[in-house]
C-alpha cells in the first residue's frame, strides 16, 4: 500500500500486575534487552510502512514523551493523546478519530506477536472490510477473549474469558486490527469503550461484518513479571520475534563490571552499570541499570530493578522482583 498508514497504539495502561516494576515506569518503557519494549513496536511498524503513530497514554506519559518525541531518530511521526480517565481500548481509538482519515492499524502496547502486519493490512484492503481482527489459536483460551467464526473466516461471536473445560472455540483474539474510521461510529463520543465487549458486538448486532485473520506463531501479553521475564529470555534465545538476532545470550549494557571469578549464565540481561562482584552466580535472570551484585551471591530467574544492591552472599529465588522503594 502507497497511501499514509496510520497506527494507533495503546500504551494506557497502568500494569498493575507487573508492580513493582510498574511503580515509576510505564510498562511500555520497562527494559528489553536493555531498550524500552516500545521500541520494538514502533520500529516494526515502520519497517511494514506505516507513517505515522498515535500513542494512546495514560500512565506516566512524560516518559514516553520524553524518549520519542515527535519521532525524531525513529523514522516516523509520532503524536500522542492523554487520557484524563480510562477510555477502555476502542474508546481511546474513537478520541483520536479526526486524525484517522484512511486505513489505520490498532495494536496493544504491551503484546508481542509474530503477526505478518503487511499481509493481514493487504488482505482487508483488497476485501474492502471495514474491520478485521488478528486471531490465532490457544491450548488454553480461558484468559483471553474466545472469537467464532464461519467458513468465510467472518466473525459470528465474541465471548470473553469463557470458563472449560469445553469451548466453543479455540481461537482468541490478538488484539491486532486492521479498521476503517466508519468503523468507530459504533463507539460513543464520551465514556469508557471496549473493542471486544462493546465495538464488534455492536457492529455485529447491526449487521456489519467483521473480518478475520488468522496466523500462527509467537504470541506474548507482557502483563505479569513471569511473562516479561519469559519476553527477554525469548528474545535472548531467538523464539520472539526482533528487530535484530542476538550475538549472544547475554547482554550487558554500557559499563557492565563483571568479576573473573563470577558466572553469568544466559539467557540474562545486564543493564549498564552493573556490577558483580567475585564469586556471584547470575542466571537467566533480567538486571537493570545499575545493580551491585555482592560477593558469592547467587541470582536465579529474577528481575532486579534499578540501582538494587544485592548483599554479599544472598541467594534470590526463581520469581523474586527486587526494586527499590
Amino acid at each position: 500500500m502507497s497511501d499514509p498508514l496510520t497506527a494507533v497504539i495503546l500504551a494506557g495502561g497502568k500494569g498493575t500486575r507487573l508492580r513493582p516494576l510498574t511503580d515509576n515506569v510505564p510498562k511500555p518503557m520497562l527494559p528489553v534487552l536493555n531498550r524500552p519494549f516500545l521500541d520494538f513496536l514502533i520500529e516494526r511498524l515502520v519497517s511494514v510502512g506505516v507513517t505515522k503513530i498515535i500513542l494512546a497514554v495514560g500512565y506516566k506519559p512524560e516518559s514516553l514523551v520524553e524518549r520519542y518525541g515527535r519521532g525524531q531518530g525513529f523514522g516516523v511521526e509520532i503524536d500522542y493523546t492523554v487520557e484524563d480517565s480510562p477510555l477502555g481500548t476502542s474508546g481511546a481509538v474513537r478520541a483520536v478519530l479526526p486524525q484517522l482519515t484512511e486505513t489505520f492499524l490498532v495494536l496493544n502496547g504491551d503484546v508481542v506477536t509474530s503477526v505478518d502486519l503487511r499481509s493481514m493490512i493487504d488482505e482487508h484492503t483488497n476485501r474492502r472490510e471495514f474491520a478485521t481482527i488478528a486471531i490465532h489459536e490457544e491450548e488454553d483460551p480461558s484468559r483471553f477473549g474466545i472469537v467464532q467464526i464461519d467458513g468465510e473466516g467472518y466473525v459470528l461471536r465474541f465471548l470473553e474469558k469463557p470458563k472449560g473445560p469445553r469451548f466453543p472455540s479455540r481461537l482468541v483474539n490478538s488484539g491486532v486490527y486492521v479498521l476503517e474510521p466508519e468503523a468507530l461510529r459504533f463507539v460513543p463520543d464520551t465514556g469508557p469503550s471496549m473493542f471486544e465487549i462493546d465495538l464488534f458486538p455492536n457492529m455485529l448486532r447491526m449487521n456489519m461484518q467483521v473480518h478475520s485473520y488468522t496466523w500462527d506463531g509467537y504470541f506474548l501479553d507482557m502483563g505479569t513479571a513471569e511473562s516479561y521475564l519469559a519476553l527477554n529470555r525469548d528474545f535472548l534465545s531467538g523464539k520472539a520475534p526482533t528487530w535484530h538476532e542476538p550475538a549472544s545470550d547475554i547482554i550487558e549494557g554500557k559499563g557492565v563490571s563483571v568479576s573473573p571469578s563470577a558466572i553469568v549464565t544466559g539467557p540474562t540481561v545486564l543493564g549498564p552499570g552493573s556490577m558483580i562482584e567475585d564469586g556471584a552466580t547470575v542466571e537467566g535472570s533480567v538486571l537493570w541499570n545499575d545493580v551491585y551484585i555482592g560477593r558469592d551471591a547467587r541470582i536465579r530467574g529474577a528481575v532486579i530493578g534499578s540501582g538494587v544492591t544485592i548483599d554479599a552472599g544472598a541467594r534470590i529465588d526463581d520469581g523474586s522482583i527486587l526494586t527499590n522503594p
